[in-house]
Formats: structure tokens, sequence, C-alpha cells
């Protein structure tokens, strides 16, 4: 049900509350509007620290202080609620200045009542809609404050983005769209010679997909140290997640442990885009995996390790799918064969330089059309295998 608009009126006129009254009883009756009085100027600020109003109607000789002032300094206190200033014949400059200083409207006394109810009328409109656009800036506030909240929380759950340490160089980076995601990526040593890395995205995009990250991350990290399996750490992870998820969130991950004394990679995916193998000497591919469900939906899923062998000079990338399903503006993707064409061009060069050069092919084929999620990647990199010693 639609609120009555407020209005005060300041006059000195005895029968000024009476003529209001009688003018628009049927608005008053029907609670359309909701007449209040003053008398003097102190006693119409009294009424405004009290409650609010929509329209203030003062008698430009009532409201005192220097009335041109006073309406100045009412829209610098109220700048939500517009002034009707009335004035009498002959005071034309007088209206003209408080029109400049901040009143919204004016009618001439004496008041065409006809006249004075349509002013009332566009005025309340006016500031109706003032008023929704200040309801619709505040909630566009709270979710800038609610997306710069996520995005920090984000770019704290990253580890860095480098390693290089005998056999391994290593780069990771994510490049943010405006609206904030629910990627990360994460790398942590788990002896002197395994590596793990995790490539998850979260469903979401707002403050609860980035916690809901963070937990997830936290929980991969956690079990890795005490499963040596990527598939038995994502089996109570899952479980975990199923347990205390109370939305229905979920996250696609991928978790591989890099051996450098084996020359291997034991790897595990919940639901989420394929590694990708790129061998200086053949075209890359897509490793083939054993594909469960994303983390947090059925508690029961299971989860496969399979294993890569790598060879000298080979890279591994790991990635989200801001990377295939970025768009240009006519709704094209950039797809897996652009994609697969880019990693076999830059299949001799640092993960660096090829995050880089894929970061920049993506760009120039979205052009102008806005980035719509991150593009969030991992490449590493495995030189000949040497005698490796890791702090």
């Amino acid at each position: 049900m639609a609120t009555s608009a407020k209005i005060l009126v300041l006059d000195d006129e005895e029968d000024t509350k009476d003529l209001f009254q009688q003018k628009f009883r049927h608005q008053i009756n029907n609670k359309i509007y909701e007449f209040s009085f003053a008398n003097h100027s102190e006693d119409a600020l009294n009424l405004l620290k009290q409650q609010s109003f929509d329209i203030f109607v003062s008698d430009i000789n009532v409201a005192g202080m220097d009335g041109i002032n006073f309406i100045a300094q009412l829209r610098r206190e109220y700048p939500l609620m517009k002034s009707i200033v009335i004035s009498a014949y002959g005071d034309m400059n007088t209206l003209r200045a408080v029109m400049r200083g901040g009143a919204h409207d004016f009618v001439i006394k004496p008041i065409d009542f006809k006249d004075f109810g349509d002013t009332l009328e566009k005025t309340i409109n006016v500031v109706k809609k003032l008023q929704q656009s200040e309801v619709v800036s505040k909630k566009l506030s709270a979710i800038s404050d609610e997306l710069d909240v996520s995005a920090k929380l984000q770019r704290s759950m990253l580890p860095g983005n480098v390693i290089k340490k005998g056999s391994i160089e290593l780069w990771a980076d994510t490049v943010p769209a405006a609206e904030v995601g629910g990627d990360f990526y994460d790398f942590f040593w788990l002896s002197e010679t395994r590596l793990g890395l995790v490539m998850a995205d979260v469903s979401g995009k707002n403050i609860s997909a980035a916690m809901f990250a963070l937990i997830g991350k936290t929980l991969i990290k956690s079990f890795s140290k005490v499963y040596s399996s990527p598939a038995d750490c994502f089996r109570n992870v899952n479980r975990t997640l199923c347990s205390e998820n109370v939305t229905t969130m979920f996250i696609t991950a991928v978790y591989g442990i890099v051996d450098i004394e084996k020359n291997e990679m034991i790897y595990t995916n919940a639901g989420h885009l394929p590694i990708v193998v790129i061998n200086p000497d053949q075209d890359p591919k897509f490793l083939e995996c054993d594909a469960g469900m994303a983390l947090g939906i059925f508690e029961e899923t299971e989860f496969i390790d399979n294993v890569h062998n790598f060879s000298p000079g080979e890279i591994i990338l790991l990635y989200t799918d801001g990377v295939p399903e970025a768009a240009n503006k006519n709704g094209e993707e950039y797809g897996n064969e652009r994609f697969m064409e880019l990693l076999k061009q830059s299949a001799k060069v640092s993960p660096n330089s090829l995050t880089q050069a894929l970061t920049a092919s993506i760009r120039e084929f979205a052009g102008d059309a806005p980035q719509s999620d991150d593009i969030t990647t991992l490449c590493l990199k495995y030189r000949l295998r040497i005698n490796t010693n890791v702090n």
C-alpha cells in the first residue's frame, strides 16, 4: 500500500490550516496527503527534526532567517525534500532569487488551489522518482561494497604467481572480470619432491561464492596433507562440503600431484575442464581423465586417480572456463580450436609467456565485448629431471 505524501506548510495566516484541509479533504481522507503546519521557521525546523517530509510549502515572507538562505539550507540538509515557495504579487525578484537558491516550484498569492494542486502532484512525482533513485543507489552501493569485499577475499586466497625450482617452472595468474567470480588456484609443496596443483571454479559470483571458494581451498589443502591420493583427497573434501553445504553452490576442480622423482603427475577431476599437455614435438592435447561430479553436490561421488608421465620440456596447463567461453560482441566463443592453436604456437615458450600470449589472444578475439568471467590459468613446464633440493 502506498504511503501518504507528507507535506509541511509554513504560513502565519490563521486560516491557512483550515483552508488547506478544506481544499484537500478528499486527499487527506484517502491518505494521499498528510499535512503538518507551522507558523514560524523555528517550528518548521523542529518538525523537520522529528520526522521526514516529502514537500515543504513556505510563504517566503514567513520563512525568516532570510527566506532565500532558509530554502537553500533546507535543500542542503534534506536533499530528497522539495520546496514550493508561495510569494505575493510584486515580489518576483525575491522569487527568482529563491528559485536559484533551491526551491523546486512556486505559486502566487492569492493561491489558485487548482493550480496549486497540480503543482503539488507534479512535485510529489518528482520526489517519488528521487526516492526510488535513492533506493536503487543504495542497493547498487551495497552490491558494489559486496563485490569489493569479494574481490579482496578472492585475491587474498591466491598463493602467488611463480615457482622456479629444479625441474619445475610454474606461472599462475588470474585476470578478473568486472563481476567477481569464484575462480581460484593453488600450489604447494607436499614434500621436497611432490608439488600439489589445484585449479577450481565455484558456482556463483558474489561474496557467498568467494566464501565458499575459501572453504573449498582450505579443505583441499588440509586433506592433501592427509591423503597422498588426489582422488581420496577429493572424496573427503566432497563429503565435508556436502554435509555442511546449506547453499546450492558447488565447486568444479582438478587436483594434481607432480612427482619430480618419478617424472609423473597423479591427478583427479571433479567436473572441471581437462588439463592440457603441450609437448614441443607434438600437437597439444587434453589429458584423458575419468572426471567425477563437482564437489558439494552428491556425498557419495567417487573420484579416480589418473597418471600422466612427463616428457622433458612438456608443459601442462590448468584453466577455468573463462578461457574457452570468452565471447566477442557477436556472442561467438573463443572455443577449443583457437585455444589449442594458440598453445601449439607457444609450445616452446616459458609458462609466463604462454599465459600472457593466451590472455592477449583472448582479448584480441573478444574486442570491445565485456569480460563476463575470470580468466584463470596455471601453467607448469617440466624440464629435464635433475637432482632437486627443494626448500
